[in-house]
């Protein structure tokens, strides 16, 4: 006589077993022989080459100097990733600290999360003595992971566990920083190869169908606007404000309606009391009940009021040496330029006429190179702007 078990405990052992086959571990190879990865174990991940970030000055970016070979267990030696690294503490600017980055992305219909990485990593005197890994998730704010490096010109592998949410697309960015001394322009004190990570990768049906979103300029006020047709496992959402469309900060978060299944149009708003002038850039984040992030389409409005002032946008020209700055206020303004170490560089002072696009040319001293960083304060109405400009042509 044969035994069948309960109906209920077959659906236990088919949905356990659904949940099983539907997550796939991933892992991910870049032995530095070339820029594009060596090895990914799942079609369902995309990942992007590995590039340099912040590098002081220029050196060869994968070359057999100072090669891994024998000096960990797998290492492959032949070609490694270079840097040369400012010394100091971590900065993330344009004339900060180096770091090396790279994109995953699932493909349509999935999600990912990572859960370890192993890299080989050789830092010289000068080199760094500290590293962390920063995701594009929060606009490289927090780190998943720091970590201590010997600057003792010595391969050592690192390997660690990773805590992050499930994503679809992410860039990761591995600053190196904290070195001591006077690091040279040029020189490369900082190498990494054998990159590798790994995670898994699920199936994902998405959680929100946006319908649109919109902005509205209201007594000096934005108010955000957006709607959904369809939610599923939504937890919140957060209103995210940049004034370049490239670096955002949230300003706001509003709940979910409801965190299980909702088919019918949902409306949220938003109101943005202390807007920035000029141009911003808004976009609403949706998280789900599990920590994964999905996007919304990213909106710009101009906010120019009678009394304010704004640069619409900017151009550098080294050529001329002059700095181009576009923009609208009402009545004279006094532009004053100085380099990053206080000292006024030049000053000049406009009448600005309401609602009109001025183009203001000034000019430029002639030491003045490609990647410094200039801080231009405008003076108007008895208020002071200021602005930050990199040269980068």
């Amino acid at each position: 006589m044969r035994f069948f078990p309960p109906v209920s405990q077959l659906l236990i052992v088919l949905l356990y077993s659904s949940f099983l086959t539907a997550q796939t571990s991933f892992s991910i190879a870049w032995n530095m022989q070339q820029p594009a990865p060596s090895n990914i174990s799942s079609a369902l991940i995309v990942a992007s080459d590995i590039a340099q970030g912040v590098n002081y000055g220029t050196t060869i970016f994968l070359s057999s100097h100072s090669s891994s070979l024998n000096a960990y267990a797998g290492a492959s030696g032949e070609n490694n990733a270079a840097l040369a690294c400012r010394t100091g503490p971590l900065i993330k600017t344009a004339v900060g600290s180096s770091y090396f980055s790279f994109t995953i992305s699932a493909a349509s219909g999935y999600k990912f999360l990572l859960q370890s990485l192993a890299v080989g990593m050789r830092s010289t005197l000068t080199g760094p003595q500290s590293w962390s890994i920063f995701s594009s998730v929060d606009s490289f704010n927090s780190p998943i992971f720091s970590g201590a490096i010997l600057n003792n010109s010595g391969w050592i592998l690192q390997e660690h566990a990773l805590h992050t949410a499930y994503q679809y697309a992410v860039e990761y960015r591995i600053y190196g920083f904290d070195g001591v001394g006077a690091s040279a322009i040029n020189v490369a004190n900082w190498r990494i190869d054998d990159l590798q990570i790994s995670g898994m990768v699920t199936p994902v049906a998405l959680p929100v169908q946006w319908l649109y979103t919109k902005l509205e300029a209201v007594n000096k006020k934005v108010l955000v606007e957006w709607a959904t047709a369809r939610e599923e496992n939504n937890s919140r959402y957060s209103i995210e404000r940049s004034n370049n469309g490239v670096s955002f900060l949230k300003i706001g978060e509003i709940d979910a309606c409801s965190n299980s299944i909702v088919t019918e149009r949902k409306v949220y708003h938003f109101q943005d009391t202390a807007p920035l002038q000029g141009r911003s850039y808004y976009r609403i984040v949706q998280e789900d009940i599990d920590g994964a992030l999905n996007f919304s389409v990213i909106k710009s409005i101009d906010r120019i009021d009678a009394v304010s002032f704004s640069i619409i946008h900017y151009r550098v020209d080294l050529a001329s040496r002059y700095l181009h700055v576009f923009c609208k206020g009402n009545g004279q303004a006094f532009f004053q330029l100085y380099n990053v170490a206080g000292q006024l560089l030049t000053q000049q002072s406009e009448v600005l006429a309401q609602g009109q696009l001025r183009p203001i040319a000034i000019s430029l001293p002639m030491s003045l190179k490609n990647g410094s960083l200039l801080v231009m304060v405008v003076h108007y109405e008895n208020r002071r702007a200021f602005f930050r400009f990199i040269i980068d042509n």
